[in-house]
């Protein structure tokens, strides 16, 4: 047998028995894995185990082609005086090499970002995701791509600075457009709000309806629509009382001076049976803070267990009308501003006269 057909013998065996090796690798592999993944009852170790056997089996082939060849190379005396082939050969197997871990990573990374959102329940945020994954996967490509063309010594610096260029020309142009995208994931990721979350903004309020890519929609109380956009919301101070987990009333009344002690020492006990005869309102305190120029001044304070905006001003509603008719009841007179002048020398002559 020629020197040439034991080259390509040898080479063959290698391929032949390498290739053998990487397939029970990978099975052994594959079933330490699978023991491993049966232990939970997620399905996403399941999927990540096959998208990772899947590229290693066909790398493992790959190295297995190459070595052959590179011993057919060493084999063969006339490719020492002529590269092409063997340049070519290994550009083939690298670029392959980059494809195949590209679509891995592509794939892994949108799995994650997939189960992630799910298990956190921001559905909203994977509607989106699954809008940004064709734009996701076109820069891991070009990544990939750039690094097999730096690996095959393709000089890259003329197309750095075209993209440079191109990029800053781009920027110009879309920056109206970008900032209103970059807004909208900015609202999406950091949530501020979520639709149907009743918020105060300036001197607007009412519940969220929609997020857009450039403004967001907020029914206000009296019915309208009201379109502001993303970059306005951004920048200001938003009031969010739709994820409120209780909210806390406070309210201050007045009474006559006038008022006899015992029913003011008696008005905590009775702000506190009002406040608990109107569930599902937790009376908090009930206090004697002060004398104003007017009032005897008492702050109460209770509680609401739910950010619900209409519960609130019902039951606030209901506990002021049930505090007016105790009062009533007990003859206990509210304050308002007022001021008594008293003319002690006309009243001392009145009373001579």
């Amino acid at each position: 047998m020629t020197t040439l057909g034991v080259t390509f013998l040898t080479a063959t065996i290698q391929f032949v028995a390498g290739s053998a090796v990487v397939w029970l690798v990978t099975m052994l592999l594959g079933r330490f894995l699978r023991r491993i993944t049966r232990r939970t009852a997620s399905s996403t170790d399941d999927t990540l185990m096959r998208l990772v056997l899947g590229t290693i089996a066909p790398l493992g082939y790959l190295a297995m082609f190459f070595w052959g060849w590179q011993t057919v190379v060493r084999g063969w005396d006339g490719l020492t005086f002529d590269q092409g082939p063997h340049r070519f050969v290994g550009g083939a197997v690298f670029l392959v090499a980059i494809l195949l871990v590209v679509r891995l990573v592509n794939r892994t990374l949108l799995l994650l970002l997939n189960r992630s959102m799910l298990r956190l329940g921001r559905h909203e945020q994977l509607a989106t995701l699954n809008g940004l994954a064709p734009m996701i996967r076109t820069i891991i490509w070009i990544i990939g791509l750039l690094v097999f063309f730096q690996n095959q010594g393709v000089e890259l610096g003329a197309v750095y600075a075209s993209l440079a260029g191109a990029g800053i020309g781009l920027g110009l142009a879309l920056r109206g457009p970008f900032t209103n995208f970059i807004n909208y994931i900015t609202i999406l990721l950091d949530e501020p709000f979520h639709i149907g979350d009743f918020i105060v903004f300036g001197d607007v309020l009412g519940p969220v309806e929609r997020v857009g890519l450039r403004s967001s929609i907020i029914r206000s109380l009296s019915g309208e629509r009201i379109v502001i956009s993303n970059e306005e919301l951004l920048t200001q101070t938003i009031r969010n009382f739709g994820d409120l987990p209780r909210r806390r009333v406070a309210h201050t009344i007045g009474v006559v001076y006038q008022t006899p002690v015992e029913q003011v020492a008696a008005i905590p006990e009775l702000v506190a049976r009002v406040v608990n005869d109107h569930p599902p309102a937790e009376f908090d305190r009930c206090h004697f803070t002060g004398f104003t120029d007017s009032a005897l001044e008492f702050e109460f304070v209770f509680f609401v267990p739910d950010g619900d905006m209409v519960l609130f001003l019902d039951l606030q509603q209901k506990i002021n009308l049930g505090i007016l008719s105790r009062f009533e009841e007990q003859a206990i007179a509210f304050a308002y501003p007022t001021q008594t002048l008293y003319l002690e020398r006309a009243t001392a002559q009145a009373q001579a006269a």
